[in-house]
């Protein structure tokens, strides 16, 4: 029996062997479509869901003819008969049914298409309505599919995809208000207001049009809700409003809050929380905005540290602003008169009654005073009570704010207020009652993103556009602070540009850091010497005079005040600053003097540390102090180091590592660029100095640029490089250095197939190492080399046991060290190469395996990704798609995590193999394009020849 394809979806068809068949009559072609989906059914269900119009026995024998027919087309083992009470799909000889393979992931790559379409037979309405529960059973899976892609695209703020799918779920439900709303606040919390104000017009004229309707009430209202965002978002007159940008979805809430729709049903309290700096002042002010909207009277008061000791001083701005409402005609007088001048005399502490003169009043009589002028306001008109800085409000103005909401309710009298997030706890308890009552909203700001920093430095200095560094430099000197952030852009607009602190800043700053002991100030000065993080054994080491205990105690208070905070890397505690700014502004205000004696310090405690343990992590560090100190000797030697260990984990597949790293050092795949490598080379190799410690620089340095270029596939330049290496390790005597080139001489020639030359340096190398005693690594890794030229020239038996005596030898020089962990892989995935060869799949795929597991170490290197990519092989020529597919995409990440060609194009095109074979003809095509572009540079004549030949399949 032939490979049967069933197509449910859309025009229904059947495929044998990729041959379309012909049923004799539709309702045979019913009968297989429905036994497709059920998979099994009764004869009494199958007759009267085709042939119930028609006698039993006229059914029976209708349902028998059918069967024939099935088993005439597409083979006897189709089917299988339970005695004569049900039919089934044989499970041993089951077709291959896409209805089978929807899910909930993939339904909405089937949007067009329906269920049986245009597929019809005639007076058989039982199938008819059989097909119709099936279309909506369909219908129901793909919405509820839409739905939750709607929503996971907002939990992320994904515009494009909020937009993908609101179009998807309303061309299916186009009448839905509820689904209207829905969708519209979506856009308007991502602050996409103008597609909320469109969908709604789009709603109107549906309405109108097919049904003679307005919307309702409660959508029009959400719809005037959001034009008033929208126009009071909108800087006036070009200006900008920085702190503000980027604040779409806490504006949009502000404004839920201001109306009471949304998840609370009643207007609500606001209280916005942040640092200081991130903005929330110019979200208080657009808040104010938003009330003048709506016809409310906003009444200010700002509250001061100065004056948090003085009994109900910010109400003198509020019933300051009281009388200019009623000067400007927004109040009517009458309704404060009465109450007014005896709430002036009351907080000069004096009442006159009959002109005779008392002492100071009660908080009552004042409280009640208050409350029956506000009580009177909010007859006629909503109030909305703006406080800035409300933890320095003071208890008795807290009280009768409370007494004050809660009496009238926040239906009438709201409040809008900002207060530093370190007072988050005595602001909280002072506003308890309005958070037990369910009246109180706490927006938390944080500052920007790095997207939202680009956003406006787009906006505000689109000349920095395509220069991403200069926007890094930004967004890391800022944190995203709007204060930080607007003041860097102001200075940039004024002066090009520039990292200097303004002089807003520095006050702001200096603020920050008054009045700290000098303990706190000494351990400040002693992290800004720090690129990012600090431990504690480090602060220590600059600070013999402190203990620990006193030592953790001055890190406590200074994460108080919000200067520094703790961060977990591992089990490891370290410390940074909360603002990178503080970290530059104490650096540069120390004596240059003292920096380059800690500098100096760092670097030599460094030095120990790696000369005890050469762990990576420790080079960078050991860099960046050297240079800080202006030591260029000392600051090269580790950079070349660095450069030389950090290429090996990049550009080779079987690095043996000789540096530490740990698990969670995976930075190293981002600290250092190929440009900073390739200009350090240049400095480097230009040096005039001749003597025996530059020329030894140089011959470092043109071996780690010649090996980045050969594995990049820019070949002439890669080999020139070696070749000068070569010649200089010669001439310095310097062995170890000239067998490390021999062997990207031997790289090479594997890359390119050319293995006269990886014969010839294979010799050389095993020619040099003959004369030591013992087996060392090197030999290992010539003797590995050694078999996998064995492999490539065919002489197999040759080359596996050069392959097992390389293991031996990494073995040996091991001794349960990981070091050579990648090298014993190595040897695996060679023998692996070798069993493919001969052509015996499995056990190829048992070496893979364990190459495989061998390889999963602290550091990803490339080697995985080939064990991987010859895993995906074995399973392709097996023709086990599933299992192919997830081991190849594992190489291609793999090999892309560091910019590693050799052996990606490899993966690719057996990736776009396999995608052929699946039809997908279009992903297959963007696999082999990239395979073709990077092939054009490594130049294998093995994958050119696999491009070939799917070109000409294509």
């Amino acid at each position: 029996m032939g490979k049967i394809n069933v197509h449910l979806l859309g025009r229904p068809y059947v495929e044998v062997d990729g041959e379309r068949i012909n049923f004799p009559y539709k309702k045979a072609e019913g009968f297989f479509y429905y036994l497709c989906v059920k998979k099994n059914a009764t004869r009494e269900e199958i007759i009267y869901v085709l042939w119930g119009a028609d006698n039993e026995n006229v059914g029976r024998k209708n349902l028998r003819e059918a069967v024939y027919q099935i088993k005439k087309l597409l083979g006897k083992e189709i089917l299988v008969t339970a005695g004569h009470t049900s039919i089934s799909l044989n499970p041993e000889c089951m077709p291959e049914i896409d209805w089978d393979f929807i899910t909930e992931e993939n339904i909405l790559e089937y949007e067009e298409d329906g269920f049986l379409s245009h597929f019809h037979i005639k007076n058989s309405y039982e199938f008819e309505e059989w097909i119709e529960s099936m279309q909506e059973q369909y219908d129901q899976s793909f919405l509820k599919s839409a739905r939750k892609r709607l929503h996971d695209a907002n939990a992320v703020k994904d515009m494009a995809q909020i937009q993908k799918y609101s179009n998807i779920l309303l061309k299916h439900d186009s009448y839905n208000e509820k689904l209207y709303q829905e969708i519209m606040e979506i856009y308007a919390s991502g602050g996409n207001y103008n597609m909320a104000i469109k969908l709604y017009y789009d709603l109107e004229k549906v309405l109108d049009e097919e049904l003679g309707v307005e919307p309702s009430g409660e959508i029009t209202e959400l719809f005037h809700r959001i034009f008033n965002v929208k126009g009071n978002v909108a800087s006036d007159n070009g200006s900008w409003n920085l702190p503000f940008t980027g604040r779409t979805e806490e504006i949009y809430r502000i404004s839920e809050c201001i109306v009471g729709t949304g998840r609370w049903g009643n207007p609500q309290c606001v209280a916005i929380s942040g640092e200081e700096g991130v903005g929330k002042s110019a979200l208080l002010d657009k808040a104010k905005q938003m009330v003048r909207g709506y016809q409310m009277i906003p009444l200010n008061a700002a509250c001061y540290r100065d004056e948090s000791d003085f009994f109900l001083r910010p109400w003198n701005d509020i019933f300051w602003e009281i009388d200019q409402c009623v000067e400007n005609g927004i109040l009517e007088k009458e309704i404060v008169e009465d109450e007014k001048g005896q709430i002036k005399r009351i907080l000069k502490g004096v009442l006159t009654e009959g002109e005779e003169k008392m002492g100071r009043l009660t908080y009552q009589i004042l409280e009640q005073s208050v409350l029956e002028m506000f009580r009177r306001i909010a007859e006629r008109h909503k109030v909305v009570l703006f406080f800035d800085d409300i933890q320095w409000l003071d208890k008795m103005s807290f009280q009768l704010l409370n007494r004050i909401l809660l009496t009238i309710g926040t239906d009438k009298i709201l409040l809008m207020c900002t207060y530093n997030q370190d007072n988050d706890t005595e602001v909280m308890e002072a506003l308890e009652k309005l958070v037990k009552n369910d009246c109180l909203q706490v927006i938390n700001l944080h500052s920007f993103t790095r997207e939202e920093t680009e956003e406006l430095l787009h906006r505000h200095l689109p000349q920095l556009d395509r220069e991403e560094k200069k926007k890094e430099e930004i967004y890391r000197m800022t944190d995203g602070n709007a204060f930080f952030l607007m003041e860097l852009m102001n200075l940039i607009k004024e002066k090009g540009y520039t990292l200097e602190i303004s002089p807003k800043t520095t006050n702001l700053i200096k603020a920050r850091l008054a009045g700290l002991p000098d303990s706190e100030t000494e351990v400040l000065y002693c992290m800004s010497l720090f690129p990012e993080k600090i431990s504690i054994e480090e602060l220590e080491f600059l600070l013999p005079e402190l203990d620990r205990l006193n030592l953790i105690r001055i890190l406590e208070k200074l994460q108080e005040r919000r200067l520094i905070k703790e961060i977990l890397v591992g089990w490891n505690i370290y410390y940074k600053f909360v603002h990178r700014i503080f970290r530059e502004y104490l650096y540069e205000h120390q004596s240059v003097g003292k920096r380059r004696m800690y500098h100096q310090m760092l670097a030599q405690y460094y030095e120990k540390q790696a000369e005890t343990k050469e762990n990576f992590a420790c080079l960078p560090m050991i860099i960046h102090h050297y240079e800080r100190c202006r030591n260029q000797v000392k600051t090269y030697e580790y950079k070349i180091k660095y450069l030389k260990e950090y290429y090996t984990i990049i550009n080779e597949n079987f690095p043996v590592l000789h540096w530490e790293i740990e698990y969670g050092d995976d930075e190293y795949g981002v600290t250092r660029g190929a440009e900073e490598m390739l200009a350090l080379a240049e400095e480097v190799i230009r040096l005039e100095d001749s003597s025996h410690q530059a020329q030894e620089m140089k011959m470092e340095m043109y071996y780690v640029k010649g090996r980045y270029k050969i594995a990049m596939g820019e070949y002439d330049m890669g080999i020139q490089c070696i070749t000068e290496s070569m010649q200089l390790a010669e001439k310095l005597d310097e062995k170890k250095m000239l067998l490390n080139n021999f062997k990207q001489m031997i790289f090479y020639g594997i890359q390119v197939e050319d293995f006269v030359q990886v014969e010839e340096y294979v010799q050389k190398g095993l020619c040099y190492l003959q004369k030591e005693e013992k087996a060392t690594e090197e030999r290992g890794v010539f003797m590995r080399l050694l078999g996998c030229y064995f492999l490539h020239k065919g002489e197999y038996t040759k080359a596996e046991k050069t392959l097992i005596e390389a293991m031996k030898i990494f073995r040996e020089c091991a001794k349960g060290k990981a070091h050579f962990n990648m090298s014993i892989a190595a040897c695996q995935g060679y023998l692996g190469d070798l069993s493919r060869c001969q052509g015996d799949l499995e056990m190829a795929a048992v070496y893979y395996e364990r190459a495989i597991e061998m390889g999963k170490g602290k550091v990803v290197t490339n080697g995985l990704g080939q064990f991987y990519s010859g895993m995906g092989q074995i399973f392709y020529l097996q023709n086990k798609d599933k299992e192919a597919r997830q081991y190849l995409e594992k190489a291609i990440s793999c090999l892309k995590r560091h910019g590693y060609y050799w052996g990606l194009e490899r993966a690719q095109i057996y990736m776009a193999m396999l995608l052929k074979r699946q039809n997908s003809f279009e992903e297959a095509k963007a696999y082999y394009e990239e395979s073709r572009q990077i092939s054009e540079k490594i130049k294998n004549p093995t994958t050119m020849e696999l491009l070939r030949k799917f070109e000409e399949d294509m």
